[in-house]
């Protein structure tokens, strides 16, 4: 006798027999803005000190003869691994030779400070060599806005690969409404970003909402808020061509005097010593 056909519209995405994973834990963010792919089949020139951007990185070389140099320490890029450089890591690109070049450059989205700030290589296992082929085959196809459509989804699949593979401490879970005031506040970086304003948001008196604000993030409201609106300058600087006075005002600073000021308290340098100071090779 046939079974009975079960109908439904199946407007739910949770089953019985599955696990959801719309609250598992996170590396500190969720998915990647992927900025550029480039690839070198002969190498080049891969020789810049001090660099320090405001984006990450992953490069994958195919053959030995260069490394990236990191305070002390000494990473080669050669083909079974791979390198992740997190944004506002300085370092040194060092090349004795042309060699096969590959790299990303990606930021994550809600970044937090789990990750550390230094270099990490990975083991090339045979699923992200894959990966890396496939990445390279779409970066050298002919360019069209369908290889642009693969060639997003290769990168994308080659960064998530390549993270699943990190043992990195998960970022401790933040309270619901934390996590809405601080979308709200890196969507709203030009405008009033106010104790006041950000406590009414979250329902808090001010002086609740910034011991409590503390409480999660280690710091008050005021210094993060400026770290947000310097990184996303930073950012901009990198990036865009806009005026350092354009910028200032995008993120929310009064004056470029202002904006200067905060920039190098955060940075270490001034905007126009930071743009200077960027590398836009591979």
């Amino acid at each position: 006798m046939p079974s009975k056909r079960i109908r439904g519209g199946y407007q739910s995405p949770f089953t019985r027999h599955g696990i959801r994973l719309g609250d598992a834990p996170r590396l500190g963010f969720t998915t990647f803005t992927i900025h550029e792919c480039g690839y070198l089949p002969q190498g080049s020139d891969w020789n810049h000190p001090g660099v320090l951007s405001p984006f990450w990185r992953l490069y994958r070389n195919g053959a030995p003869g260069c490394h990236v140099r990191f305070r002390h320490e000494t990473f080669p890029l050669q083909p079974d691994r791979l390198l992740l450089i997190p944004d506002a890591t300085p370092f040194d690109c060092v090349c004795e030779t042309r060699t096969p070049h590959l790299w990303l450059h990606f930021s994550p989205l809600q970044t937090t400070g789990a990750f550390p700030r230094r270099p990490v290589a990975l083991t090339v296992t045979p699923s992200l060599r894959t990966l890396v082929e496939n990445l390279i085959a779409a970066r050298t196809a002919a360019d069209s806005p369908l290889t642009r459509q693969h060639l997003y989804h290769h990168a994308a699949a080659l960064l998530h690969s390549a993270f699943a593979g990190l043992e990195i401490p998960i970022a401790p879970e933040a309270p619901e409404r934390l996590d809405n005031i601080l979308r709200f506040l890196h969507s709203q970086l030009a405008g009033d970003l106010s104790n006041a304003v950000l406590a009414r948001r979250a329902v808090m008196g001010e002086s609740v909402f910034i011991r409590w604000f503390k409480q999660h993030t280690g710091s008050t409201p005021a210094i993060y808020v400026q770290q947000a609106r310097a990184n996303h300058a930073a950012q901009l600087l990198a990036l865009t061509d806009h005026t350092i006075e354009q910028i200032a005002a995008d993120c929310g600073f009064p004056n470029r005097y202002y904006f200067t000021r905060v920039f190098r308290r955060h940075l270490g340098c001034g905007p126009a010593e930071y743009r200077k100071r960027q590398v836009r090779a591979g």
